[in-house]
């Protein structure tokens, strides 16, 4: 980075996760901060419901960290209505009198009020408006592309970023196994990416819930301030500050009465300002707490503000009251368009008509008044009217709960007013394509499921078999938003509960393999186990065969080997039943390839040999499997090959197995028929075919997005640089492979990264790193059953012993309990018991001359 006006500098080493690199820490003066040009988009933030109180330790906590030149990133934690955004509005009101502390873009961006209508929640609108902000024209479709794009410019120009309300992209704190996780796959990455790249960008995030992922930052790079309750005296200082009169003892009783619960003496004070003159007596009349606010110890404070407003709606009007709850039918701020269809055409609206323009501006400045209604954003044309989250769900629940079917018929009106609004029947953008994913959560509120599936979903989001927003716009994100739309939030539950089970069953597998696509595997192989259920249900044997198939995929994937095994023998079962030779031909191949993967070759040879017999009855014309079967039987054979004559009928294979991808122009199968060519050049030393095989290969599995594959692919590739002494581009390719095998939680392909770059960490010299390796991967083999590393871990250990020295014996005595000697003679007798002799090979490589 480049320091105009003569800015100080400073260098720093900087420690992010296993990597090291140097920051460039730029000093600007106050007259230089004046003369940097900042452009500001905060408008998406929530407005605070009242001016700060107190916080003063938090707003120079804050700053301080923002401006040392060290911390990169802090996270406001509190439950809701404690206080985040009058804090963050407040902070931005005073960086901005210090000209942003030389920040040139400021973005804010809220994600909360996305969540509530309990549908799938993304990132994918912040990503879609940061970007062109940033002076980013050519947007990637990719979500994980996209995160990455963010950290490189955030890397380039110094930023700070806003974002608010993270917790519906969050797991809930109560899952043991997330706590707290992040369950967006591009702001996980963002984050994970920002971490890596040194700059000058700050990012502040807020949330009702700590963020596992800062786990990874060192202390000195991040700031987590946790927000309590305001003291009873500052809860007193904000009720006189809304006017309420009487004494500092009866404000402080008033506060001590809600847990000094921010919102909720905010909506105290307005209340007893507006209905009685301030008298803080009449705070007495509000309604007990009781078990209809909640349980929830999360969210125990924010409970208070439910009786304040339970208290407010005894006392506001019929039209006040209708208003409130039109506006909890969108998910975000409402709009000029959606209040004038409503208006017009919803049945709840009809004592909103009447109503003349004075008496519109008159009923929105009472709401404002009484801080149930935030002041309304935009210009004219565009006006925007929006409330906290907490009083937009109250509001909602009363509608939904007190008249139903208005209710739905309110959602209706913006169903038809969404599905009608794009230009195009068929819109050929994902721009365009928004507006149906909107009347698709609204027909589904208005209980249309069937009319919603058919017109919208299958007609003009999916365009029947073609699946155009996910083929097509890569639009994975966006289709779960709107699958998520017929169901409960655990998906166990379809809303509908006349909907026909094949139409859930299909419903499942798409989401799954949205899921799989965006790198959540977990939620993806539990859709899928739905899915299979169903079909089981429906004696459907053939879709519960290829669903059982896609199933073992995704467990083999996450290193669950015992239960692939399981998981490919019922689709056998399924496949039987239905006495479909496509589906006996994926179960046998799978089952050969879960065999494979535990080690048992033996095993794995037989089904190997059946599944291709089945194939030539199948096609007479094809010698060979195609496609993913003729794959994993080429990768069993190169693990089997003993001499350069079974490795050009490999070759053979392959030759015409990329054939026939090319000729069914197939890109995933003619990136996998690329990789087996360069795997087998490898291993025939063909080095310059391997390399441009390799480089074919990666380049189109990268163009499908199928990321499923993609750790194979440049583990391979890095397993050849290492072969062929090309350290730099070794690492490159590891690094890809590990970004991918980290955000799926692939396990299996987890051990070939650790062998892989525990060799490239021996070569660089780094022990210590390739000792660690050695013994994760130990683990991680036994946790999963991945026993066709074993040889190749002996052989591991045979190198760590023959290289690392006396030096490293006390630290690993297990290791070292055995000779180099032993571990190779170990793995010969591995190899020899399973038929592993491509290994062979790589003991003649790493083992000349014993």
């Amino acid at each position: 980075m480049e320091a105009s006006f003569g800015a100080a500098v400073s260098m720093q080493n900087v420690q992010a996760g296993g990597d090291i690199y140097t920051q460039v820490v730029v000093y600007y003066s106050e007259q230089e901060q004046r003369d940097i040009e900042v452009i500001v988009n905060i408008h998406h933030l929530p407005q605070p419901t009242t001016a700060l109180i107190g916080r003063t330790k938090e707003l120079a906590d804050l700053t301080k960290r923002f401006t040392d030149g060290k911390t990169r990133l802090a996270i406001i934690v509190a439950a809701g209505g404690i206080g985040k955004s009058a804090l963050t509005d407040e902070w931005l009101q005073h960086i901005a009198e210090h000209h942003y502390y030389g920040k040139t873009r400021v973005f804010g961006w809220s994600f909360y009020s996305q969540g509530s209508h309990n549908t799938f929640t993304n990132s994918q609108p912040f990503f879609s408006a940061v970007l062109p902000f940033l002076g980013i024209n050519e947007i990637p479709k990719d979500d994980i592309e996209k995160a990455r794009l963010l950290a490189r410019e955030c890397q380039k120009q110094p930023c700070l970023l806003i974002l608010d309300g993270l917790e519906p992209l969050q797991y809930a704190e109560n899952l043991p196994s997330m706590n707290g996780e992040l369950q967006d796959s591009a702001l996980k990455e963002f984050i994970l990416q920002f971490r890596r790249a040194a700059g000058q960008s700050f990012v502040l995030l807020s949330s009702r819930q700590p963020l596992v992922e800062l786990k990874k930052w060192q202390d000195e790079h991040f700031l987590s301030l946790p927000l309590a309750t305001l003291p009873h005296c500052d809860g007193a200082k904000l009720l006189a500050k809304l006017g309420v009169q009487g004494n500092e003892t009866e404000r402080q009783a008033i506060s001590q009465e809600l847990n000094g619960h921010a919102l909720s003496l905010v909506l105290m004070g307005h209340l007893l300002l507006e209905h009685h003159a301030g008298d803080p007596r009449y705070a007495k009349e509000l309604p007990p707490l009781t078990s209809a606010h909640g349980y929830s110890d999360a969210e125990k404070d924010s409970r208070h503000a439910l009786r304040v407003l339970d208290y407010y709606d005894s006392l506001q009007d019929a039209a006040s009251r209708c208003f409130l709850q039109l506006l909890g039918l969108c998910d975000r701020p409402m709009n000029a368009d959606e209040k004038r269809e409503l208006l017009a055409k919803a049945d709840h609206a009809a004592p909103l008509r009447a109503l003349t323009d004075a008496g519109w501006k008159r009923l929105e400045q009472r709401l404002e008044n009484n801080g149930v209604l935030l002041g309304k954003k935009g210009c004219f044309g565009h006006m925007e009217w929006d409330t906290h989250p907490i009083i937009r769900a109250y509001f909602i629940e009363k509608f939904k709960s007190d008249t139903p079917e208005s209710f739905k018929q309110a959602h209706f009106v913006l169903f038809d007013f969404y599905q009608k609004l794009p230009e195009k029947e068929f819109p050929d953008t994902l721009e365009e394509m928004l507006p149906l994913y909107r009347a698709v959560v609204h027909g589904c509120l208005a209980g249309e499921y069937g009319n919603v599936v058919q017109k919208i979903f299958l007609e003009r989001i999916w365009r029947g078999g073609e699946y155009y927003s996910s083929k097509k716009l890569g639009a994975y994100s966006q289709d779960l938003i709107g699958l998520s739309a017929f169901f409960s939030p655990d998906w166990l539950q379809p809303y509908d509960n006349d909907m026909p089970k094949n139409v859930q069953a299909g419903l499942f597998s798409i989401a799954s393999f949205c899921f799989m696509c965006l790198g959540r595997f977990e939620e993806s192989a539990k859709l899928r186990q739905l899915d299979i259920n169903l079909h089981n249900e429906l004696e459907d044997w053939g879709m519960a065969a290829n669903s059982s198939e896609n199933y073992t995929d995704l467990l083999l994937s996450l290193g669950k080997l015992s239960d692939a095994k399981n998981s490919v023998r019922l689709a056998i079962d399924f496949s039987n039943r239905a006495n479909d030779t496509a589906r006996k031909l994926g179960s046998f191949g799978r089952l050969a390839t879960v065999l494979h993967r535990s080690g048992n070759l033996h095993q794995a040879q037989h089904y190997f040999e059946k599944t291709e017999r089945l194939w030539r009855e199948e096609f007479d014309d094809y010698p060979w499997t195609t496609s993913l079967g003729g794959k994993d039987y080429c990768s069993y054979l190169l693990d089997t090959a003993s001499d350069p004559v079974a490795l050009k009928k490999i070759l053979e294979r392959g030759i015409f197995g990329l054939k026939i991808a090319k000729q069914n122009s197939d890109s995933n199968d003619i990136a996998i028929f690329h990789l087996i060519l360069a795997k087998t050049y490898q291993a025939l030393q063909k080095s310059q075919k391997s390399s441009a095989e390799f480089d074919l290969a990666i380049e189109t599995i990268q163009k499908t997005k199928l990321i499923i594959f993609m750790p194979e692919f440049y583990c391979s590739r890095a397993d050849f640089y290492l072969t062929q002494n090309q350290l730099k581009n070794a690492a490159t390719d590891l690094n890809s492979a590990w970004e991918v095998i980290e955000r799926c939680g692939m396990k299996l392909y987890q051990v070939d990264y650790l062998l892989i770059h525990g060799r490239y960490s021996l070569a660089i010299q780094d022990v210590d790193t390739a000792l660690n390796h050695y013994e994760e991967a130990i683990n991680i083999t036994q946790e999963t059953g991945y026993h066709l590393r074993d040889a190749e871990l002996d052989l591991f250990a045979a190198q760590l012993r023959r290289q690392c020295g006396e030096a490293y014996r006390s630290t690993n005595p297990n290791l070292y309990s055995q000779t180099p000697d032993y571990y190779l003679q170990k793995a010969r007798h591995r190899i020899k018991k399973i038929g592993q002799w491509g290994l062979l090979r790589v003991i003649e490589r790493d083992f000349p001359g014993i």
